[in-house]
């Protein structure tokens, strides 16, 4: 009897230890969750801080570099011709430009004979080196074309607001100090096999070079513009109008040259001078080279 006794109590006292030694791990653990949940909050507020401050150093630093790099374009960017001489600043703008906006006499139905205008990639050639007759590289397939097929009439825009030059004077793209050119003539095709057509794909993939794989059923083809009038605005107090003797034989010594100095080949730097030497000027034979 007393060994039974002497067992219950004996194990009554254990099972009040257990429960204590149990009930202290709980909120041993508890305590420890707490103090760990307490520690990862506090690790993480510290990294958000580090974060911040990391992120706000490289937000300066990059915004740093983007104006450094914007200054760096603008002082880059090359000034065009005085506004005193249109015929070369229309031949600059004409050269500078990647892309130009043609309007021609829509044969649409639902617009037939009304103006209608696209987008086209154009050159004049090399930069530095344009022979001032844009060059068009075109498809059946466009309206354009389609309307050209019924009549060639076209006009073509062509503006500084392309490059950086009006936006490093914070200049809006109808600003008149943001020259414009406006060319009117006729488009016609190249023939095939021609020294022209040689030139043109030379020049015209060479500015253009992710055009040069398009799909064979489109039929692109070579177009160049026959001008008949030439009208540039570059500043205050209306549109000059310029000749197309002018246009094509601007009045300075060496067009080349002073396109050279305007237009630095920096673009082709990368490339052998081989591959970007300056194209013979077929289409103005007067123009000495350098």
């Amino acid at each position: 009897m007393i060994l039974r006794f002497t067992i219950f109590l004996a194990f009554l006292i254990l099972t009040i230890e257990a429960k204590k030694y149990l009930q202290f791990s709980e909120e041993e653990q508890w305590q420890e969750f707490e103090e760990y949940m307490k520690w990862k909050k506090a690790k993480e507020i510290r990294e958000n801080d580090q974060r911040e401050i990391k992120y706000e150093k490289r937000y300066h630093e990059n915004h740093d570099m983007y104006k450094s790099s914007k200054k760096d374009q603008q002082f880059s960017v090359n000034n065009p011709p005085p506004i005193n001489q249109a015929a070369l600043m229309a031949r600059y703008i004409v050269n500078q430009a990647d892309w130009v906006s043609v309007a021609t006499i829509s044969t649409r139905q639902d617009i037939k004979s009304f103006p209608a205008v696209t987008l086209v990639s154009y050159t004049d050639g090399l930069l530095g080196n344009g022979s001032g007759i844009p060059y068009l590289y075109l498809t059946p397939l466009d309206f354009t074309a389609q309307d050209l097929a019924k009549d060639n009439r076209a006009s073509l825009l062509m503006t500084l607001a392309q490059g950086e030059y009006c936006k490093s004077k914070q200049w809006d793209p109808m600003d008149p100090r943001c020259a414009r050119i406006l060319l009117t003539g006729k488009i016609k095709s190249l023939k095939n096999e021609s020294m022209e057509l040689n030139f043109a794909k030379k020049v015209f993939f060479t500015r253009h070079p992710g055009l040069v794989n398009m799909p064979e059923d489109h039929h692109f083809y070579f177009a160049k513009l026959k001008i008949i009038s030439i009208v540039v605005l570059d500043t205050f107090g209306g549109p000059k109008y310029v000749s197309v003797e002018d246009y094509l034989h601007p009045p300075i010594t060496n067009i080349t040259e002073e396109f050279n100095r305007h237009f630095p080949l920096e673009s082709y730097e990368s490339k052998s001078q081989e591959e970007y030497s300056p194209a013979p000027n077929i289409l103005n034979p007067v123009v000495k080279l350098v």
